[in-house]
């Protein structure tokens, strides 16, 4: 007998259209079994090939997040040079993990995985921020990964002290905030991308 799930299809949308990057988060803790179940997302995400080289490192040690902290590199647009205050940075962190960098399609593996994480970040109420520009010989020290794996990104995770709402794109693709603080990233609008049956 067959068994079919159907998802809440507009609870899906809603979670893409409501995520941001979010760089600013409360210091409350999160639990475990929700940042396995952000994992398991990206676990199930699809694999060229079903080859599935990525594997996954939770961060949720206070000494280690703030360590952890040091190795990453933030929100380059806004200047000047910005990071968040100690009272502002992400509760914990998700380290992706790449076996075998040999295969040519890693990096599309990464791009799936990680989007799931992050939408199973948002579907719990989390922020989220993927960040690649990143100190790697310094996490790989950090968390103790051997030198098997390759460290590919991380992602910042934490409730959300900050909101981020789309703009339409005008002149630049540079995310600003305003004077209440709130991030704006611009966007390209649907009618500029999309073109059905040929291209107009």
């Amino acid at each position: 007998m067959l068994c079919f799930c159907y998802c809440d299809t507009m609870k899906v949308y809603d979670a893409i259209i409501s995520r941001r990057s979010i760089r600013r988060f409360q210091q409350k803790p999160i639990d475990l079994e929700i940042l396995k179940k952000c994992v398991n997302a990206g676990r199930l995400a699809p694999s060229a090939a079903n080859l599935q080289p990525l594997e996954y490192c939770i961060v949720i040690d206070k000494t280690l997040c703030a360590q952890l902290f040091e190795a990453l590199h933030w929100a380059a647009y806004i200047q000047p040079k910005w990071i968040p205050k100690e009272t502002e940075r992400p509760t914990a962190y998700i380290v992706v993990l790449v076996k075998d960098t040999q295969n040519p399609y890693y990096e599309r593996d990464v791009g799936f995985a990680t989007e799931n994480n992050v939408l199973a970040a948002e579907g719990e109420g989390l922020g989220s921020c993927i960040l690649c520009k990143i100190e790697r010989v310094k996490i790989q020290d950090i968390c103790h990964i051997p030198l098997t794996l390759a460290v590919d990104s991380v992602i910042a995770l934490g409730y959300k002290a900050e909101t981020s709402v789309v703009e339409d794109l005008k002149d630049s693709v540079k995310y600003w905030r305003d004077e209440q603080d709130t991030l704006h990233v611009p966007k390209r609008k649907l009618d500029d991308i999309i073109h059905i049956n040929k291209f107009q």
